[in-house]
């Protein structure tokens, strides 16, 4: 059993399959909170660097002008 915490909510997943496990050891979104940390190791903190939303283009065709 594993459990593992978002970086950006802060949600925790707890995971009992193996396969799961590894695949979410894998990804940079999540870190692992149930196994110990090595006290002597000068490890830096993972932070996740976000951009603000970009406005999106709407889809479709633009609208005509009048050029009259």
């Amino acid at each position: 059993m594993a459990v593992f915490r978002c970086l950006q909510s802060g949600q925790t997943v707890e995971f009992i399959l193996p396969h799961d496990i590894s695949s979410m050891t894998g990804h940079a979104g999540y870190i692992r909170i149930d196994e110990p940390e090595n006290s002597g190791d000068n490890s830096e903190e993972h932070q996740l660097i976000m951009r603000p939303p970009e406005e999106q283009k709407r889809p479709g065709r633009p609208r005509k002008l009048d050029n009259a």
